[in-house]
């Protein structure tokens, strides 16, 4: 370990427009000003505080996964300043108003490490992001980084995507939970946004799944266990197997899904039985724990939640 003791980080920007650069991140963004000093020949200063400061190195691979998440492959400059922000939706709308003239790359996106990220042109040319963390709550993505002990082994963590699945329900989203599992421990959480994001495959499964290869960096997720509050559709079985999942274990059956969600399940069970015929052993039912009211309860939460609509 280096003797050297570092007080301070300060990242100096050279401007043409400082002027510009002032509006953008102390009157707009709003750094607090710590100084202003005038030099010779018009030579001017601010120093502005941003709070808490760290140094992120990045190599080139990094970068592109960044940019990729962030703005869809728009590529970054070597050096970008990110700001965490209260509310990264007002922060993006007023810097795309600043004096400085710098335009949106990406409006903010939710990220695989459970933030909204915005990424903008700032002054000299240097991308900025905002970035605006998001409360893991008691969410799907509030398991990641549990193991499967602490969550009580198989029957307390599919109890808990039934729980979680009866919450999404209740907030008008089809009520399906699922989370992925390698070596013990919880890698990837999703739940099914079919409803908001207009996708017919952005199922529990499907949304676990791509979580845990974002956050691994990987889409080999060979030996993982998926573990899901319902049991999964021909498409959530294709992409497991897509992906090297060994299993998934769900909670409760097919069966119990109403109409209402599946108005058409005779196709359902021909398309599940024809997947399973080539991969048989892909998915299995688990032991929750739970009374048979418990397992449904999901479907009841968003069919009440439906009717309040």
């Amino acid at each position: 370990m280096s003797d050297t003791a570092v007080n301070q980080l300060r990242v100096v920007l050279v401007t043409e427009d400082f002027d510009a650069a002032v509006v953008y991140y102390r009157d707009t963004l709003g750094l607090s000003e710590s100084a202003a000093i005038a030099g010779p020949d018009g030579a001017r200063v601010v120093i502005l505080e941003a709070g808490r400061a760290t140094l992120e190195l990045a190599n080139a691979a990094q970068a592109r996964f960044i940019a990729e998440v962030e703005t869809g492959g728009t590529p970054s400059t070597p050096v970008r300043l990110a700001f965490e922000v209260a509310d990264v939706d007002a922060a993006t709308a007023a810097l795309a108003g600043a004096g400085a003239g710098a335009g949106v790359i990406a409006p903010p996106v939710r990220t695989p490490w459970n933030s909204r990220n915005a990424r903008l042109d700032g002054p000299a040319g240097v991308q900025v992001t905002l970035f605006q963390e998001l409360a893991a709550s008691d969410g799907p993505a509030g398991l990641v980084g549990a193991t499967l002990t602490e969550l009580g082994g198989e029957r307390g963590l599919l109890a808990r995507t039934v729980e979680l699945a009866r919450r999404h329900g209740a907030a008008g989203q089809l009520p399906f939970v699922a989370v992925v599992v390698w070596d013990g421990t919880v890698i990837g959480a999703g739940a099914n946004t079919t409803l908001v994001d207009h996708d017919p495959t952005a199922h529990g499964e499907v949304a676990a799944i791509r979580d845990a290869t974002r956050r691994t960096g990987s889409p080999d997720l060979a030996g993982a266990v998926v573990y899901s509050s319902c049991e999964p559709c021909a498409i959530c079985r294709t992409v497991a197997a897509a992906a090297g999942v060994r299993e998934i274990v769900f909670a409760v059956g097919k069966e119990a899904v109403p109409a209402a969600i599946d108005p058409t399940p005779d196709l359902t069970v021909r398309l599940i039985d024809a997947v399973t015929a080539q991969l048989p052993g892909i998915a299995r039912r688990g032991d929750a724990g739970l009374s048979a009211e418990d397992l449904t309860a999901p479907f009841r939460s968003y069919a009440d939640a439906a009717g309040r609509g």
